[in-house]
C-alpha cells in the first residue's frame, strides 16, 4: 500500500497519564449515585405533598356535601326555615345529641320538632359521633340567619395542618367550608 507501514499494539506498562486517570471512573459513579439521591428525594417530598393536597381536597369535599345537607334539611322545613328557627346553630353547643322521641314515631315529627331533629342528625354528622371514623376531624358546624336579607349561612370548619404559600405564607381559611342561599 502506498508505503504506509502499521505500527505494531504494543501491550505493556501504562502511561503516566493512564495512571493518573485511574480513579476517575468511581468519582463519576459517586457523583451520579449523589444526584440520584437529590432526585429521589425531592420526588419523596412532591408525593408527599401531593397526598396531603389530596386529604385536604377530600376534607373539603366532606365539608361541602354537609353543608349542603343542612341546606336541603331547611328547604325541607321551609315554614321554620323562613321564621329563622334554624340560625344561630352550632354543633359545638349542642346539649343533647339524643334524637327527640317523634324520630322513632310512625307520624313523624312536627315541625318544631323536626329543627331539632335536623340539628342532632347534622351534629351526628359532622362530629362523626357514632361512627368508626369522623367524616371531618374535630368538625364544628354553624348556622348565621340574617333576617333582614332572608339570607341563611352554612359553615362547615375542620381541623387540618395549615399549607405553606408560594413565598411561605400559610393559607387561611383553608379548612373551612360555607354556603349562602335564600330560601
Amino acid at each position: 500500500m502506498l508505503g504506509i507501514k502499521a505500527r505494531p499494539i504494543v501491550f505493556g506498562p501504562r502511561s503516566a497519564r493512564a495512571q493518573r486517570e485511574q480513579g476517575f471512573t468511581l468519582i463519576e459513579i459517586l457523583v451520579t449515585l449523589f444526584i440520584l439521591a437529590i432526585g429521589l428525594l425531592g420526588l419523596a417530598g412532591l408525593l408527599f405533598e401531593g397526598m396531603r393536597n389530596n386529604q385536604g381536597s377530600y376534607l373539603r369535599t366532606q365539608a361541602s356535601i354537609l353543608a349542603y345537607d343542612m341546606a336541603d334539611r331547611m328547604r325541607a322545613n321551609k315554614s321554620e326555615a323562613e321564621a329563622g328557627n334554624y340560625g344561630g346553630f352550632s354543633t359545638a353547643k349542642i346539649k343533647s345529641k339524643t334524637p327527640p322521641a317523634c324520630a322513632s314515631q310512625a307520624a313523624g315529627c312536627t315541625p318544631a320538632d323536626q329543627v331539632t331533629l335536623d340539628f342532632v342528625e347534622w351534629t351526628l354528622l359532622v362530629e362523626g359521633t357514632g361512627n368508626d371514623m369522623a367524616m371531618l376531624p374535630g368538625g364544628v358546624g354553624t348556622i348565621f340567619y340574617d333576617g333582614t336579607a332572608g339570607i341563611y349561612t352554612v359553615t362547615v370548619q375542620w381541623d387540618e395542618a395549615s399549607r405553606g404559600g408560594d413565598a411561605g405564607e400559610a393559607i387561611a381559611g383553608d379548612n373551612s367550608y360555607s354556603v349562602r342561599f335564600s330560601l
